[in-house]
Formats: C-alpha cells, sequence, structure tokens
C-alpha cells in the first residue's frame, strides 16, 4: 500500500507536539549571528510533522562531483569538502514556545545546534527562530504545496539484503510535495568528532567516505507520477535518484508500525517504522490574517503591480 492509501484507510498521528504554523516545509532564507556575521548561502530544508522533525544542511560552496563515477573518483581534498554537511531526524516537543529536539540521529555524530529554537509565526509564510542565549536568529519560510499528506515515520530496524535483521535509526517525513528522508550508518563512527576531522586523519580517507557516507539525509519533491526525486543530499550521488518512500507497505497488528518491502526476491530490503504522524488532508498554507484594511491595500497593491 501507499502511505496516501494508509492515510485514508488507518490515519493515525501522535499529540499534536507543536503549533499547526509550526508544520509543513520549511526553507531558510538567512541566519543572523552574535558575532555579527550572516549566513544566506547554506541551503537549510527543514520538514516538521506533529512531534518529529528532520533538517538538512548543505554548504553552497559544495564541489560539484557530478561527473565523478562515486567516491574514490573524487579527490581527497573534495572528499574533505563534501563532508561538511549535515542534518538528521528526531522527536520533537514544544515547551514555552520553543521547539525541543530530543532522541536524534544525524549525519554530523554530534548535535551542532543544542540549543532549543523559540519560534514566533510572523506574516505570511514568515517563521523566526530565535535563541534565547542571543546566539542567533533563523529565517524560516513555508514552502507552497506542503498541506495534504503529512508523514512522520521513525526507522526502528532494517532487514539488509544479506538477511539480517540489525536496528537501524532514520526517519521520514512528508508534507505534501516535500520529503525529508534519513538513514543512519549501518555502523557507528568511532569519533564524535566533526566527519571532516576524522576523515583528514583516516588512514584511507576514501574507505572511509564510503562508511561516513552510508549514512543519508536526503531532500526530495513529488513528482507528477507521484514519486519522490531527490534534489539535495548529504550524498551528492543520491541527487537526481528516486527515494523508495510512497509505496510497499504494510499495517502491522500493531497500530503504531508500519512494515515496508522495498525491492523484490534477493534485492529485498525490509523496514520497520515507528507512526508519529499519518494524515491526509492537511491544511498548511502560508498565509496570516489581516485585518480588512489590510486586505483591501493587498488587494489594491496587487493590482498596481507595485
Amino acid at each position: 500500500m501507499t502511505l496516501e492509501e494508509l492515510a485514508d484507510f488507518a490515519p493515525r498521528s501522535s499529540h499534536a507536539a507543536v503549533p499547526e504554523w509550526a508544520q509543513g516545509c520549511f526553507h531558510l532564507r538567512g541566519a543572523a549571528f552574535a558575532d555579527g556575521t550572516e549566513d544566506t548561502a547554506t541551503r537549510v530544508i527543514r520538514v516538521q510533522a506533529h512531534g518529529m522533525a528532520g533538517d538538512l544542511r548543505v554548504p553552497t560552496g559544495r564541489p560539484d562531483v557530478s561527473a565523478r563515477s562515486g567516491f574514490h573518483g573524487c579527490s581527497v581534498a573534495e572528499l574533505l569538502e563534501l563532508a561538511v554537511v549535515d542534518g538528521g531526524v528526531a522527536d520533537a516537543s514544544w515547551s514555552d514556545e520553543a521547539l525541543v529536539r530530543e532522541t536524534g540521529a544525524a549525519f554530523q555524530p554530534f548535535d551542532s545546534w543544542p540549543e532549543p529554537g523559540v519560534l514566533q509565526r510572523r506574516l505570511g509564510a514568515s517563521v523566526i527562530e530565535t535563541a534565547r542565549s542571543g546566539a542567533y536568529a533563523l529565517d524560516w519560510r513555508l514552502q507552497p504545496r506542503s498541506g495534504g499528506l503529512l508523514v512522520g515515520l521513525r526507522l526502528m530496524f532494517e532487514t539488509g539484503l544479506d538477511g539480517l535483521t540489525r536496528p537501524r535509526d532514520g526517519g521520514l517525513l512528508i508534507a505534501g510535495d516535500h520529503c525529508l528522508f534519513m538513514l543512519d550508518r549501518r555502523r557507528p563512527l568511532s569519533s564524535s568528532g566533526p566527519v571532516q576531522q576524522q576523515m583528514r586523519a583516516a588512514g584511507d580517507p576514501f574507505a572511509f567516505a564510503e562508511m561516513a557516507f552510508d549514512g543519508e539525509v536526503s531532500y526530495a519533491r513529488r513528482q507528477p507520477t507521484g514519486q519522490f526525486k531527490v534534489e539535495l543530499s548529504t550524498n551528492p550521488f543520491r541527487e537526481g535518484g528516486m527515494a523508495a518512500v510512497g509505496d510497499g507497505y504494510l499495517q502491522t497488528s500493531i497500530k503504531e508500525i508500519l512494515r515496508q518491502h522495498i525491492g523484490e526476491g534477493d534485492q529485498a530490503i525490509v523496514r520497520q517504522w515507528r507512526i508519529d504522524t499519518l494524515m491526509s488532508g492537511t491544511d498548511i498554507v502560508p498565509k496570516t490574517v489581516t485585518d480588512k484594511a489590510g486586505a483591501e491595500w493587498l488587494k489594491s497593491r496587487t493590482s498596481r503591480g507595485v
């Protein structure tokens, strides 16, 4: 079954841990920091369901390796630059206007943003996130077509091509036409230092890259066929491919658990997911309320084209 079919047939959700206006897919417009620096270049995408959140962070200056056949076709310098990415998924709760993330899994083996962010809905698609410490302020924009299917699934374990079942963390978040998908590494890194730092110290940086990028955080968008195509990923060689996220699901005897079959025969993988959110027809729009005078002014401004 597809997730759409399951959401219609047996919708489920945890208690909505965050306000409705905080749910959906958001792109970062820019970040300001207390030391006076700003960042408008890093591509940052966040998807939020009821009690689960995920994000992806990719520097704009990342090397273009689209012509390479894989990590072994890259230079060591390119591998080191590719390692400066981040992203992950976490359970999310709401406390005193702050989004608190817990029990997370991420590409970098440490929490890059440990301070809960205070979220405020501004006008239209704008949501501002600030740190109570005063360390940063983030300017988010809710993306169009975030409404409809809203999904939050947390990966519990995976049965691989070798037939063995192993615990594996990860998550799947869908908000309308937007999808964020995360798989943790099958083998954890031996250190909590940044991936780039560990790669620089590795005896074989190419073998280390294969292990490090076995974990993946990808952002995909729905195509006219209904499939999701990867547009941005911690693994650049995943970009342009399709994400196996939409179908192959079965409802287990436990209502909070889904089992997903990917592939067939000796190429089959089975993943078991815990449901946080599985709902269809959600109403997530980038609009806020204004009074009559404001509405009339907006209408006149639009008609003048100014």
